[in-house]
């Protein structure tokens, strides 16, 4: 084989099975962890780690689904759509069998959480099937949707349907704020404005419901001190004084945040309950 026939052959396209089987955004994988480290700590349960797998299982179906997706909507079949269609149909059995199992072993039904995300849900795919997956709705439908991983958790556990939603409350106040301040940090950073305003007045409301919701017992209070973490963080971050940094560490320290917020929820329910 000659050097050009090798360097031909090096650049003949392969299937980026790694790639296709993991999703590269960060936050992505908050989407998943944050509820789901929250319900377990708050509600431990054999239902509620099946839900997770469910959870995880969706999670990974859906970047190559949507890649096999946009490649027949062409008309063209590629060594990559195989794979994407290979991997999705493992994704979702593996879904499929979670979900089967968080049912068989729950002891109440966890759908009530579910049905309730499901029109979050489906408007983060309307807008996904016409590449608006990055628009801030989407964004928010999609956070809100997955942070039902939590409540589910916990009506799988037994929990009464109302302080499972204060659970979801206190996760979507994290979720919510986390798109909008992630959204306006990358404006400042690619040298455009960003509405400071918006962020820390949506940080102010998260704090504030999240007291409302320990002053009624529906909540503890350590979420509380989550809340004014992230907001001196979004401050601190779209002010004069925040650092550049590129995207990706920005996900990193974004993803540490929710992981502690979620530990603070789950902890706090954890000695509520």
């Amino acid at each position: 084989m000659t050097a050009e026939t090798g360097a031909r052959t090096r650049k003949q396209p392969r299937p980026q099975s790694v790639s296709l089987a993991l999703p590269a955004q960060h936050g992505a994988w908050g989407f998943w962890l944050e509820p789901a480290l929250a319900g377990l700590i708050a509600a431990p349960s054999a239902a509620g780690v099946w839900l997770v797998l469910a959870g995880l299982s969706a999670l990974l179906l859906h970047h190559p689904l949507m890649v096999a997706y946009k490649d027949l909507r062409r008309g063209r079949t590629f060594a990559r759509t195989r794979t994407a269609l290979l991997l999705a149909a493992i994704y979702a059995f593996v879904a499929l069998a979670a979900f089967w199992m968080a049912h068989t072993q729950a002891e109440a039904s966890f759908w009530p959480a579910l049905v309730i995300a499901l029109p979050f849900a489906l408007v983060y795919f309307w807008h996904d099937l016409r590449n608006e997956a990055r628009s801030l709705p989407a964004e928010l439908c999609g956070t809100i949707a997955f942070a039902a991983l939590a409540p589910a958790s916990a009506l799988a556990a037994g929990w009464p349907l109302i302080p499972a939603l204060a659970l979801w409350a206190v996760l979507i106040a994290r979720a919510v704020t986390s798109v909008l301040y992630i959204r306006e940090r990358l404006r400042l950073e690619k040298g455009k404005p960003a509405d400071k305003a918006l962020v820390n007045g949506a940080h102010a409301a998260g704090v504030v419901v999240l007291i409302m919701l320990a002053v009624l017992g529906a909540a503890p209070w350590l979420p509380v001190i989550g809340g004014l973490v992230l907001a001196a963080r979004a401050w601190q971050g779209l002010s004069e004084r925040r650092h550049t940094v590129p995207a990706k560490i920005l996900g990193f320290r974004e993803l540490a945040y929710g992981v502690l917020y979620a530990l603070l929820t789950g902890i706090g329910y954890r000695m509520l309950y």
